[in-house]
């Protein structure tokens, strides 16, 4: 698993070689219906949206989804069952398009990117993600988001990065809780994601400023055992600013606090710069904890008895 997490600039320069034919006029929002580490790049793809984009994680979809709408699915299997059932429902009122390495999913989708299989889905972020960047960048539905920086600065820093996410595994105590900004919180999602996956623990992640207005009193008790991650930008709203160094100061009086800063010049960049790095964080704490990464053995036996349950409801 490491190996692959390693690998990630090169998985980056192959997804970005896949090509997407697919015509596309007349839409005026994005839907995106994902689950787990598939919606991550839904989640940070909408900070960059010209355009209304929302991100559904669930069964069905919203009833003001309609023909102006560009509906797409991403499941890296291509059998996770709330997307397709998502995509069903999609099928009849939008255009649609699927991103998948295989199953019912692309089956059912006239218009998808295929995508390399044999991977744990939580690894796959570079083929999920680039190529559907690429494509809503050159339709003008993104914008802001710099290729060619993201690629330089995971590859030229690769060394510096592994380092420093060893480092931090090596200091997480207790429970880590990641919080992060605009897109830094989809990838405080991202960091706990990871570390629920692949190091087998529990983590949470919050949300400035929104966690300011209620996750902020919990610190009034006696806190034990947690270590706050704090991913910042060095050119971040003095708003966001103040509301961290307050935080770092109550907080650090009861917890471990670790303030990680992204590098780079374009958002889009920064973000991806410090997903590689929470994705290293998250295989370097499983190794110091003597965890196996690789097998979700609880989600597959959660995905069998949800079969089960489908057999004998029909």
């Amino acid at each position: 698993m490491l190996e692959i997490v390693k690998n990630f600039p090169e998985q980056v320069e192959e997804a970005l070689k896949i090509n997407i034919d697919f015509k596309l006029n007349g839409v005026k929002k994005v839907a995106i219906a994902a689950m787990g580490g598939s919606a991550i790049s839904a989640d940070i793809l909408k900070h960059f949206s010209q355009l209304p984009f929302f991100v559904i994680r669930d069964y069905d979809i919203p009833s003001f989804l309609g023909e102006d709408t560009l509906f797409i699915a991403i499941s890296y299997s291509g059998n996770t069952e709330e997307i397709l059932s998502c995509f069903k429902k999609a099928k009849e009122k939008c255009r649609t398009l699927a991103i998948t390495s295989g199953g019912k999913l692309a089956e059912m989708a006239e218009n998808k990117i295929l995508i390399p299989s044999g991977m744990q889905p939580r690894a796959a972020i570079a083929y999920l993600l680039f190529p559907l960047a690429k494509f809503l960048m050159e339709r003008g539905i993104l914008k802001d988001i710099d290729f060619e920086e993201a690629l330089y600065l995971i590859k030229s820093n690769r060394n510096q990065i592994q380092q420093t996410a060893e480092k931090i595994a090596g200091e997480i105590e207790g429970v880590p809780i990641i919080y992060g900004y605009n897109v830094m919180a989809s990838i405080a999602r991202r960091w706990r994601q990871q570390l629920n996956e692949n190091a087998k623990m529990p983590a949470f992640d919050f949300s400035l400023p929104e966690c300011n207005h209620n996750e902020l009193e919990a610190w009034e008790r006696e806190a034990k055992n947690f270590t706050c991650i704090f991913l910042r930008e060095k050119d971040e709203d003095e708003r966001i600013k103040k509301r961290f160094d307050f935080m770092k100061k109550i907080y650090g009086e009861k917890a471990k606090v670790i303030e990680v800063f992204s590098t780079g010049k374009n958002k889009f960049a920064r973000a991806i710069y410090l997903s590689y790095l929470g994705d290293l964080v998250s295989i370097h704490k499983a190794i110091i904890d003597g965890i196996d990464a690789e097998p979700v053995n609880l989600i597959a036996r959660l995905k069998e008895e949800m079969v089960q349950h489908s057999r004998s409801s029909s």
